[in-house]
């Protein structure tokens, strides 16, 4: 079976059929809304062949009367079908896409770090709708053109065999020209599609980037990268295009051939009196409804190949099985210690290995800092702990639990985050601090937001904490971002706090209110610091010293001056000036 085949199956069985009932009834409503187009033709070859010469006035107005009725009629066939056959293929889709997002989010990171959310964007929305119009649209052309075309060639048959061969002659060359044509497009827009992925990663990556860009002048350099990217899709775009102009109005072409033919030999035939000037009449009618549906299907040949690019894609993403799940019978934690133990853990990122043989333990209510060079596997500890990462060797344990053997949503319940580049909403300040709580009273946010130190900026705002921040919290300071980030995570009230560079981007003085916040806040909680800013650390009670994947040294900060070692000269580096003493904290 092909993978179209197989694609499309899976489709119907997963997602139509749960719908079956009502979209069987639209496709029945389209049939006989179809099969009402051809009683004109016969009561117009009525209306000529007998009415006009008998000049009865009463027959030509129940011709006129017989035709508002078929229409009548369709119009209510018409708007049941139209409006029943949106609504299944918008419920379709919409669990298509509802399906699709929420495999994203059970994806591990590691998922979310290959993949550009340009791309995944792409899917949620693009390909979704073009499934949604081809499932509306598609099943209508193909029953337009196997009903009418069928219909047609009968009630032809009916007036003249004669007539109805010479036009159907051509209906071969038509198939054979539609088929060659069609099939050369097709491979097109695949190409097509690669070009358009391109383009949007290189446009995305740009314009996230625009900062750098400017800050080391390439806007010229870049321009040709995008510019190189949009040519190529411009290239393969007007390779369909030249399919498409050969496609359609060759197809046209060969279809009005037959309206040639019915002119010639049908008016021959009434010439000859073999038929009736209504039957030709009829004929030329019903031509026209033999044609439009075969012209139909044609144009819905791009949608359909984009259809199941569509669907293919679909389906491979949400095949992708998360590397990081709940086992059958996970473990619940309905209280938490906050006792965290790392079991020579081994951690690798593709073939590079980030952590070899991490061992420690952090009691309850600890501060744990890391510290070390760029690159050293710090954050990697971090996002361990909440199992964002799966190590490949070892056990990450927390009160004496494995975290794969804990429910993921009971896991992350008890962690807070604060990260270097933290994430803020779009809406107010009050949305963003209580997005880790959202039944929190206002009294709560307002006071975990006086802890952080974020409530003299958010007070001094035009709508305080009802103050709508923008995109990414593009009105705020780094700083102001990152303390309304500290007070988010401290509304969780978590029993394990992860502060990644957490006061990296305030300046001294709002620092050391932090520290001070800090301080209160973390009794009762286990706190893991990653600090390159010594200052921030002077008080934890284990500091560990990482380099390439290992913990190279630990203990306090004084012990760790004693021993002259690496976080010692880290600590020279930064105070050079007395290096015997440390700042007061």
């Amino acid at each position: 079976m092909s993978r179209n085949s197989e694609s499309l199956r899976r489709f119907a069985r997963v997602y139509v059929r749960p719908r079956a009932g009502m979209f069987s009834a639209v496709q029945v409503m389209h049939v006989l809304a179809i099969l009402l187009f051809l009683v004109p033709p016969m009561i117009v070859r009525h209306l000529i062949d007998v009415a006009v010469p008998a000049r009865d006035v009463g027959l030509l107005a129940m011709s006129a009367g017989a035709v508002v009725g078929v229409f009548v009629v369709f119009f209510f066939l018409a708007a049941f079908k139209e409006y029943w056959g949106h609504e299944v293929a918008q419920s379709i889709t919409s669990r298509l896409r509802n399906d699709l997002y929420g495999h994203f989010q059970k994806l591990s990171m590691s998922f979310h770090d290959r993949s550009k959310a340009g791309g995944l964007l792409s899917r949620l929305v693009d390909d979704i709708n073009v499934v949604q119009e081809v499932t509306h649209h598609g099943p209508e052309a193909v029953l337009l053109a196997i009903v009418m075309v069928s219909g047609t060639t009968v009630l032809m048959f009916v007036l003249n065999w004669k007539l109805a061969l010479a036009v159907l002659a051509m209906v071969p060359l038509l198939a054979v020209f539609v088929v060659r044509v069609a099939g050369r497009m097709w491979e097109q827009f695949r190409e097509v599609r690669k070009r358009k992925e391109s383009l949007s990663d290189v446009l995305e990556e740009n314009l996230s980037g625009i900062q750098v860009i400017k800050a080391f002048g390439s806007e010229d350099r870049e321009f040709e990268v995008v510019a190189g990217e949009n040519t190529n899709h411009y290239h393969s775009r007007m390779s369909v295009i030249r399919y498409m102009c050969r496609l359609f109005p060759g197809a046209l072409f060969i279809n009005n051939l037959g309206l040639a033919i019915v002119v010639f030999y049908g008016g021959y035939l009434a010439v000859a009196g073999e038929i009736s000037v209504g039957t030709l009449t009829a004929f030329i009618f019903l031509l026209g409804h033999f044609l439009h549906p075969i012209m139909r299907l044609v144009m819905m040949l791009e949608h359909a190949g984009r259809f199941f690019a569509s669907l293919e894609r679909f389906w491979e993403y949400m095949d992708i099985e998360p590397d990081i799940r709940d086992t059958p019978e996970p473990v619940m934690l309905r209280r938490c210690e906050g006792r965290v133990q790392f079991d020579n853990v081994r951690f690798r990122y593709d073939r590079e290995v980030i952590l070899d043989g991490v061992s420690f333990t952090a009691e309850p209510g600890q501060m744990v800092a890391l510290v070390g060079p760029s690159g050293a596997g710090k954050t990697t500890v971090t996002r361990l702990i909440p199992r964002f990462y799966e190590p490949f060797d070892g056990r990450v344990l927390i009160d004496g639990h494995d975290v794969r053997h804990v429910a993921l949503r009971s896991l992350r319940s008890h962690i807070g985050m604060v990260m270097q580049d933290d994430f803020l909403f779009s809406g107010t300040v009050a949305e963003n601090i209580g997005y880790a709580l959202p039944e929190a009273t206002r009294e709560q946010i307002i006071e975990v937001a006086k802890m952080a130190n974020a409530a003299p900026f958010v007070e001094q705002m035009p709508d305080g904490y009802d103050t709508v921040i923008g995109k990414r919290g593009v009105k705020l300071s780094e700083g102001q971002r990152q303390r309304l980030s500290i007070a988010r995570a401290l509304l969780k009230n978590p029993k394990i706090l992860l502060l990644d560079e957490a006061t990296s981007s305030v300046d001294p003085e709002t620092e050391r209110l932090i520290q001070r916040a800090m301080e209160r806040l973390r009794r009762g909680r286990t706190t893991f610091a990653i600090a390159h800013r010594l200052s921030t650390i002077f008080r934890a009670d284990q500091i560990f010293f990482v380099d390439h994947g290992r913990i190279v040294e630990n203990g306090t900060h004084a012990e760790l001056l004693d021993r002259d070692g690496q976080y010692a000269r880290y600590f020279r580096i930064q105070f050079p000036s007395n290096p015997a003493e440390s700042p007061a904290p």
